[in-house]
């Protein structure tokens, strides 16, 4: 259920991404600044991982780059959704973000590829998941919203759970004893995230104004008028699906964790971090736990602040800072990677922290939209001036001068 959820709302990241093929070398930029902007909170929180949490707690640096990744994307679908809310849809500030949030998503989704490459070691396995990722990156490049698919939300569903279903099966497959009885194959496990995105990418959209209803002809009844067929996907509004599947996603995300501060806890241990396991440390206690969660979300959000250092010729500062601050909100990718990394065996203090990173971060979108509506200020254009034009006021003095001169010399009026 939880690689679905990621899937359906990776498929609506993917609907966002669109770009200008002609265009590389101005893209290029755009995709140096959304890197860095996504490498820094990744990699301050990837190294308070490894030296901050305290003896038995802090992760070996492989897992450490694994977890921290979870604060590099920025939220595309909360980010679109509150800047087009507060009416700036039109403005430099939006169409900047939308390239920067779309970018900074592909290049955590990318990354996570050799990223397990490093934590699982060099296998020949691996080369299932690199010979995915390249099919998948050559379709997304040569069919960028090109497919006519359906794009309503049950098949946006029908495709979620057939990746999900594909992904896991892979998984089964080359897990199980009865397909690979010598184990000559070790688990091959294929992430979600990168062909859900890949499929948002391929689909092309299309918008349709809602036809209106036949009017009836004063003669006719009601029962005369042959009214249009609705389909059974437009019962329910597709944001209203997408709204409850995100929630349900991150109801899965929470019941990921374990109980916060108890070392033993038997009754639950399918869902056990390392802290909990026997032998392990002894867990961290709720202080320090805030501690860890203030600090990392100053971190995550400071690394977010490197585009404010560019576009000068573009924008004045306070624009730039607001640019920076429109990229601190995250959401689904965030919570994906955190999914994945606990797939991948990552566990310890570090993923609960992550965990009540992004619920902490989630809970100041309204705070961050709102410091980007006062920070926000387009620039006006300056006026031209025509060399050739007369000073203003000169006109005015020597019209009004002439102006007085016919009055007084034209005869009264009886």
């Amino acid at each position: 259920i939880t690689m679905f959820c990621v899937s359906y709302i990776m498929i609506h990241v993917g609907f966002h991404f669109d770009i200008e093929k002609g265009a590389f070398k101005k893209y290029g930029t755009e995709y140096i600044v959304a890197m860095t902007a996504a490498g820094f909170p990744w990699i301050f929180c990837a190294v308070y991982f490894m030296v901050a949490l305290g003896d038995g707690h802090n992760l070996p640096w492989q897992e450490a780059l694994i977890a921290g990744r979870f604060a590099a994307p920025t939220s595309a679908g909360i980010l679109f959704t509150m800047l087009e809310a507060a009416g700036m849809k039109k403005t430099w500030l939006f169409q900047k973000a939308r390239i920067l949030a779309i970018f900074d998503d592909l290049d955590t989704l990318l990354l996570m590829v050799p990223l397990k490459a490093l934590f699982v070691g060099l296998k020949w396995e691996l080369s299932i998941d690199l010979m995915f990722v390249a099919i998948l990156l050559f379709f997304m490049c040569f069919f960028l919203h090109r497919l006519n698919l359906p794009a309503t939300w049950p098949f946006v569903s029908l495709y979620a759970f057939s990746i999900a279903f594909f992904c896991e099966m892979v998984h089964f497959l080359s897990a199980s004893d009865l397909t690979d009885p010598r184990d000559l194959c070790e688990t091959v496990h294929l992430e979600v995230l990168l062909p859900a995105f890949t499929v948002g990418c391929v689909i092309r959209l299309e918008e349709h104004d809602d036809a209106a209803p036949p009017h009836p002809h004063r003669l006719q009844t009601l029962s005369d008028v042959e009214l249009p067929k609705r389909q059974w996907g437009s019962c329910i509004h597709a944001d209203t699906v997408k709204s409850s599947i995100s929630a349900v996603f991150m109801v899965l995300v929470g019941f990921s964790m374990p109980a916060l501060f108890k070392a033993t806890h038997a009754e639950a241990g399918h869902r056990r971090l390392a802290a909990d396991a026997p032998g392990a440390a002894e867990s961290v206690g709720p202080g320090m736990i805030a501690v860890h969660v203030l600090a990392c979300t100053v971190l995550m959000n400071l690394g977010k602040l490197f585009p404010a250092c560019c576009y000068r010729k573009e924008a004045n500062l306070k624009t730039r800072i607001a640019l920076a601050v429109a990229m601190m909100p995250r959401g689904e990718v965030c919570a994906g990677i955190i999914v994945n990394a606990l797939a991948l065996g990552v566990t310890g203090t570090a993923m609960t922290v992550a965990v009540f990173c992004l619920t902490l971060n989630m809970s100041m979108v309204s705070l961050f939209i709102y410091i980007v509506k006062k920070l926000a200020t387009e620039q006006p254009p300056r006026p031209v001036v025509d060399a050739n034009a007369p000073a203003e006021g000169s006109d005015g003095v020597a019209g009004g001068a002439a102006g007085a001169g016919a009055t007084a010399d034209a005869p009264p009026v009886k």
